[in-house]
């Protein structure tokens, strides 16, 4: 993946800044109005120029698709293209089969003629399958659970797959979780860089949602996952899922309170500081 050239060609997407622009084109809106979701139409202009400028040869990688708004942006005129898509249909109180429904629903809409590969259940497991994604990933789109730990392990489990040089987009970036995971990984794992940051001004900002942030990964090694990386891996998958299930379960039953909880234990870790133009 040539990843000057997404950075050289993103600010021709808009007609001024992107931090305070809107997109050129007005498709990237319909998809917003037309297909459930919370990817903005910035994200989803960004999203499709990096497919856009993925070789053929190399994969597009997806985690957290949820009912399919952001590939639906992604796919367009990408069809000589390869797209794997990770969901485990369980947050936000998704029904499974009502879920992946919708989500063929959007993308036999939007996405005619592309090959999209929905892969179903948790990320850190599929990606630790071998011969899970069938070539390099050039481009990897990171939209799942929004933990320091889970944003971490997003960049960890994902670097065996990625190619030499690869583009590495994360959602919900301006949370100061986000930002410290990453602090955490790059600390400890050469090759990254994060090299764009288009920020939330304020919570669900409709230019940015809750934020954009694009890395680049160069290999300077052979990767393998293991160590502390691995046995983190191990944790998130067989305990801290089970956490999970159990907290979406109760959250569909009691969601008043459920909410409340969510506020008290990760209010601070996801609260955008608003900033004034």
């Amino acid at each position: 993946m040539d990843t000057s050239a997404f950075f050289d060609r993103a600010p021709t997407l808009f007609p001024g800044d992107p931090q305070d622009t809107d997109p050129i084109d007005p498709y990237w809106d319909q998809v917003k109005a037309d297909v459930t979701g919370f990817t903005s139409s910035n994200e989803l202009a960004m999203l499709n120029l990096a497919a856009e400028i993925m070789p053929a040869d190399e994969a597009y990688l997806e985690v957290g698709t949820f009912k399919g708004r952001s590939m639906c942006g992604t796919v367009r005129d990408n069809s000589d293209k390869v797209f794997y898509a990770m969901e485990n249909f369980l947050e936000f109180g998704m029904a499974g089969q009502e879920a992946r429904a919708e989500l063929m629903d959007n993308l036999a809409k939007y996405g005619k003629g592309a090959d999209v590969r929905l892969l179903e259940g948790d990320c850190f497991a599929l990606m630790a399958q071998k011969g899970i994604i069938d070539r390099p990933v050039g481009v990897y789109f990171y939209d799942g659970e929004h933990t320091l730990l889970a944003h971490y392990l997003a960049l960890a489990v994902v670097e065996p797959l990625l190619a030499d040089e690869a583009l590495v987009l994360v959602d919900d970036a301006t949370w100061p979780v986000v930002q410290r995971a990453h602090r955490l990984f790059l600390e400890r794992h050469p090759g990254w860089t994060i090299d764009a940051t288009w920020d939330a001004k304020s919570d669900d900002d409709p230019r940015w949602a809750n934020g954009l942030h694009a890395l680049t990964f160069r290999r300077t090694g052979p990767t393998v996952l293991k160590g502390r990386d691995e046995w983190l891996r191990r944790y998130q998958v067989h305990l801290q899922n089970r956490l999970n299930r159990v907290a979406w379960k109760a959250a569909t039953k009691f969601p008043g309170v459920m909410k409340f909880g969510a506020r008290i234990i990760m209010g601070r870790s996801r609260a955008i500081e608003q900033k004034q133009d």
